[in-house]
């Protein structure tokens, strides 16, 4: 009998603390006309905004094949059009490269560090690839809407390793809040 009570009591303070809430937010109106005595309740509204970021590529790329002058050349071999990345976010970002894994696929095992990004603003200012460090491509303490990055590839090539064959290497971008 006192555990009924106990309960019924407890069902009862939860019964009230409810209709309490519930007032809080109800408006009792009486006596004139709405358009001249508006009755009104007020409700906040909230929300958590999380960052959010975007990005995209737009196409793979094919490297131009390299001619005699390209072999043993300190400077490489350049695509002739940039790959675009679009990034937009809702806060500041950042932007890095790296090779995802550490040889191209093919009959020589080319290390990655023979595939350099550069962006076309700077079209001699190369950075090796290798998979474990991320190379900067493009950064922002800003929100940022749809912005296009241009990136360039340069290869180097050499006579006594890069024997004929198809290679590829995947390239990883990163996409993290600065």
């Amino acid at each position: 009998m006192k555990v009924t009570r106990i309960i019924a009591a407890a069902a009862m303070s939860a019964v009230l603390a409810g209709t309490a809430q519930a007032q809080a937010n109800t408006a009792n109106c009486t006596g004139g006309t709405p358009s001249a005595s508006p009755c009104r309740v007020q409700n906040t509204v909230s929300a958590t905004i999380p960052w959010v970021a975007r990005m995209s590529i737009a196409s793979a790329t094919t490297l131009p094949s390299p001619i005699a002058e390209d072999f043993g050349n300190t400077a490489g071999k350049s695509t002739t059009a940039p790959t675009t990345l679009t990034v937009s976010a809702n806060a500041g970002v950042s932007v890095t490269a790296t090779a995802a894994s550490a040889i191209w696929t093919g009959p020589y095992a080319k290390p990655a560090s023979d595939l350099r990004i550069f962006l076309p603003s700077a079209p001699t200012s190369f950075l090796a690839l290798n998979n474990t460090t991320g190379q900067p491509v493009f950064s922002s303490t800003t929100p940022t809407s749809s912005t296009n990055v241009d990136i360039g590839y340069n290869v180097l090539y050499s006579w006594g390793t890069d024997i004929p064959g198809s290679y590829t290497l995947a390239v990883n971008y990163t996409l993290t809040s600065p």
